[in-house]
């Protein structure tokens, strides 16, 4: 029996096909069926085979659904039906922009890939890569899919203003909407053959109880996608939900490192294969993993960084013909490269074709953007010598990289190696300020005043004990340091930090921490600033605020006094990791020829341990951490959150310190 439709305006001839049927098919009603074989004895030829024509009428819908469409690549679909609404290249999406993603989408949908691993950095596109994806299997694989982001709000704030925009936009995609405005709501969204769920990695009950066949989970180091107290970690809720569709589940896992323990890294590093990025050299063809020590820049570590980016002075060395790529030429690299495995010399496709991994993980720094400048790169760096926040900032968002903790546990001789033959009271030729930090004790106070340099490497200059507020005041107002190799040269204190919290004086009806206040309000003289620690983490480390009442009896204090809160923790792992860089390195710590063992000893009282429970916290192991406290405190005062900060004196004036008493004496 052969059949074609009977109505060529809907069905063109040249779509008609002739099928032969040897029994009734399923999708053939009995009705349908009945006809077709009735007046069998009339239409029996040669052979007593059937030889009735049937006319059939197909829907659109229909007509879409069974006819067979040649396979593409995610990359080729894309550029096709994909369209931008929220991005500084509106329009059609183009390869060419992001020439690594391309691979990235077309290898996560060869049939024998199950989860796709993207270790990147901001501004790299890696969450348009997996809407791209999304977009694919909507339009020619459908199947249940769910995006998953660390909290409510963000999850939220993805549906409404980037994955619903993405099927409006597409002229494609937008012919799957089933037309009810019910089912585009912010945490579903009803296609006419698939489902979309959003959920956050916090709710267990957004991702329970619905089979899923695809699962974006992005920003996995970010706070929430964390195993909490009661239900098991969020990945591997996420996990369970593929269960259906086990042999063609696709699960795609994206995010900037934090640290080593992360989520994107642990993930990396159980990857069957992970592939690298190679660009290939305009001049000499090389292909090349780009790596930070590629970019150059004039001036080292004494450039300034916003220099270096308003006027793009950073380049890229080629490590084989040393050519200088600027930013247009570092994109024709890009557009030229190619992924290639980690473990051997093979392009991506190649690698899967004969290995076919199950798992798979692609690393991706923020220089293979072309919406990242070199000069940028190079100047996130030069902040992160001047702070560990920011370096370790640098470390995530530039390197894609994870942070190095640094649960360490040092020794007094460790301590003791930064000794240099400078003598005690003496100010390094390099320094440009002085600070001073005070720690309070019942009958007396610690203090250690430590110079720097502009690259933001310290000297302890002196540390001691002082017995009474006098001493204080000459020490912070009179006292004046010889500089090296300059006898006619001295250096004050530019900044003190005098902690605040003190206990009761059993002497007196006064508490401690009052007596500070009324000092401070009597002899700071906008040079010494009360302080105080927190236990728990701030968003800055130094976090100043005003204080109106007296610590006890609430008395009011006229016209208020500031104190700086310190996030004592960030200010204790910045200093043991400057502990660990060599001197003369940005950052290094030195001491003078006379320090003592009873320095090290008070400087390592506490230690950063992590407890049964996996938590990092700071634990003391000693009495005595007094100079500790005041490393703390004299490091908050050059911080650069701490305004003005060292680097506006730096630019302002040559050398602090310095003032002309008499003709041509300084």
């Amino acid at each position: 029996m052969t059949m074609k439709s009977a109505d060529p305006t809907l069905f063109p001839a040249k779509d008609a096909d002739r099928i032969r049927i040897s029994g009734r098919p399923s999708w053939c009603s009995a009705r349908m069926w009945a006809s077709v074989t009735e007046g069998m004895t009339r239409g029996r030829g040669a052979g007593g085979r059937i030889r009735r024509r049937v006319g059939v009428t197909w829907s659109r819908a229909e007509r879409k659904i069974l006819r067979k469409r040649k396979p593409v690549p995610v990359s080729v679909w894309a550029e096709k039906h994909r369209v931008l609404t929220m991005s500084a290249l509106p329009g059609l999406w183009r390869n060419e922009v992001t020439p690594y993603l391309p691979g990235i989408m077309d290898a996560a949908m060869l049939p024998y890939i199950r989860e796709v691993t993207l270790c990147k950095t901001p501004q790299t596109g890696g969450s348009e890569c997996a809407h791209n994806i999304m977009g694919y299997c909507i339009d020619r694989a459908p199947g249940p899919g769910m995006y998953i982001y660390p909290d409510e709000s963000t999850a939220r704030e993805n549906s409404t203003d980037r994955v619903l925009p993405m099927i409006q936009s597409s002229p494609r995609l937008s012919t799957y909407f089933t037309g009810q405005s019910r089912d585009e709501a912010s945490f579903r969204i009803n296609l006419q053959h698939m489902p979309i769920y959003f959920a956050w990695a916090r709710s267990a009950s957004r991702l329970a109880n619905k089979p899923i066949k695809y699962a974006i989970a992005d920003e996995i180091d970010k706070e929430g996608f964390d195993a909490g107290a009661r239900e098991a970690h969020p990945l591997d809720l996420i996990d369970k939900r593929f269960t259906t569709y086990r042999s063609t589940y696709k699960f795609i896992k994206i995010s900037t490192p934090t640290l080593e323990t992360g989520n994107i890294w642990q993930a990396l590093n159980g990857c069957d294969a992970v592939f690298d990025y190679h660009a290939a050299c305009p001049v000499c063809g090389q292909r090349q993993v780009m790596r930070f020590s590629g970019i150059k820049w004039e001036g080292g570590s004494d450039a300034r960084p916003s220099e270096i980016e308003a006027r793009r002075l950073a380049w890229y060395e080629c490590e084989h013909c040393t050519a200088r790529w600027d930013d247009e030429l570092r994109n024709q690299a890009v557009r030229a490269g190619v992924w290639m495995s980690r473990d051997m010399p093979v392009s991506l496709f190649a690698y899967l074709d004969r290995f076919r991994p199950s798992r798979i993980g692609f690393h991706l720094p923020a220089w293979n953007s072309y919406f990242v400048t070199l000069s940028e790169c190079a100047g996130a760096f030069l902040r992160g010598l001047q702070d560990i926040v920011k370096m370790q900032d640098f470390q995530n968002a530039y390197c894609a990289l994870p942070w190095k903790e640094t649960v360490m546990k040092k020794d007094e001789d460790d301590v003791l190696s930064h000794k240099t033959g400078l003598p005690a009271g003496v100010v390094p030729s390099e320094a440009v300020a002085l600070t001073c930090g005070i720690d309070v004790q019942q009958n007396g106070f610690w203090f250690l005043v430590k110079s720097w340099t502009r690259d933001m490497a310290s000297h302890r200059v002196q540390y001691g004990y002082l017995t009474t507020w006098a001493d204080v005041e000459t020490l912070v107002f009179n006292t004046r340091y010889p500089v090296e190799a300059s006898p006619d040269t001295t250096m004050g204190i530019w900044r003190a930090a005098i902690d605040t919290g003190g206990g009761k004086d059993p002497s007196d009806d006064w508490s401690k921490t009052e007596e500070i206040y009324t000092w401070l309000r009597q002899h700071g003289r906008g040079v010494v600033f009360g302080v105080k620690g927190t236990s728990n983490p701030q968003v800055k480390k130094v976090n100043p605020r005003v204080i109106d009442k007296m610590a006890r009896g609430n008395r009011p204090i006229p016209g208020g006094i500031t104190l700086y809160f310190l996030d004592t923790a960030q200010f204790k792992e910045a200093f043991f990791w400057r502990l660990g860089i060599a001197p003369g390195e940005p950052q290094a710590i030195t001491l003078h020829a006379d320090t003592g063992i009873d320095y090290a000893r008070q400087v390592l009282a506490e230690q950063k341990q992590r407890d049964k429970k996996g938590k990092v916290s700071w634990v003391q192991i000693r009495r005595d951490n007094h100079l500790l406290d005041c490393e703390i405190y004299s490091d908050a005062c050059a911080d650069p959150e701490w305004m003005p900060s060292l680097s506006f004196l730096c630019e302002t004036r040559q050398r602090p310190g310095r003032r002309v008493r008499s003709k041509g004496v300084r």
